[in-house]
């Protein structure tokens, strides 16, 4: 639960008034995933208040914008969200019974805290083109006051920020509870195509898995969720999205009779124009597809 108090000392939480940001939002969320949060929003911080969590104002433990401010060895700056998810995190996630808990620590620092700590911090996602790419800390900053109204909408903020929260928490876990599917399913693999029996979001745990069968598996066959097989080209790594194998580029954005007639593979429907997709019908047409793009 989160409620707003107009008196400090009903507080139990502290946070900044004015424009508000992703960092002060999420880190109200998080805190009142582990206790009942009494958030009063503050110009400034005149006196001591031990019994209070401050976050984002103040230049306490939970501050960034203070001269000790902490940086990541990636160089990513801490926001308050990242200062108190380091400290509270794993408390978290064991609340959650979650297991191999510093492994999925990780995984909300990669997917979700970062992010938010960078852009807070002035690391913005490069875009040369003539458009606005919208973040996810854009998204909540939709709900700052513009120029003609007269109060901002921190309860609105708070309100889409929670649903995207427990969206991506959700996600999360979830991810995480397929690692050890997609590594079981490696260790099975005799050969360059990873057959899943269902769709699992398997891209980086197969990049990420210590066996030595993993560095030479180049497609990944899965259910569709439109029906049918999904054959994926693999990744070369992490932090690329060049393919260890593409399809033939001749495939590209062809249609299904073009397809047909380009492989002799009758249920064969699609390949993507990037080449690290295909879909047909059967799981023999499947195996086919991806045998004759390594060939």
């Amino acid at each position: 639960m989160i409620q707003l108090v107009s008196k400090i000392e009903e507080a139990n939480a502290i946070t900044h008034a004015g424009s508000f940001h992703a960092d002060d939002i999420f880190t109200t969320i998080f805190l009142s995933k582990m206790q009942d949060i009494y958030l009063y929003r503050a110009n400034e911080i005149t006196g001591k208040y031990p019994d209070k969590i401050i976050f984002d104002i103040g230049y306490g433990e939970f501050d960034h914008h203070g001269n000790n401010a902490r940086i990541r060895e990636n160089g990513i700056k801490y926001s308050s969200f990242g200062l108190l998810f380091e400290k509270y995190g794993k408390k978290y996630l064991k609340q959650l019974n979650v297991e191999e808990i510093d492994s999925c620590y990780e995984i909300f620092l990669k997917e979700f805290i970062m992010q938010i700590d960078a852009i807070d911090n002035g690391v913005f996602p490069s875009n040369p083109k003539d458009y606005k790419i919208t973040t996810l800390s854009g998204i909540i900053e939709l709900f700052n006051k513009t120029w003609k109204e007269e109060e901002d909408s921190f309860l609105n903020g708070l309100f889409v920020g929670e649903l995207i929260y427990n969206r991506i928490e959700k996600r999360i876990i979830d991810k995480f509870e397929a690692k050890n599917k997609v590594e079981e399913a490696i260790s099975k693999c005799e050969g360059p195509i990873l057959i899943l029996d269902t769709y699992l979001p398997f891209m980086d745990f197969l990049l990420s898995s210590k066996q030595e069968q993993a560095k030479n598996i180049l497609f990944a066959i899965f259910p569709s969720n439109r029906g049918g097989y999904n054959i994926r080209a693999i990744e070369k790594s992490i932090h690329s999205h060049e393919k260890r194998r593409e399809f033939p580029k001749e495939w590209g954005g062809k249609s299904k009779d073009e397809l047909v007639e380009l492989t002799g593979i009758s249920s064969i429907h699609f390949c993507h124009i990037n080449l690290f997709l295909c879909a047909c019908e059967t799981l023999e047409d499947a195996k086919a597809i991806a045998q004759l793009a390594i060939k």
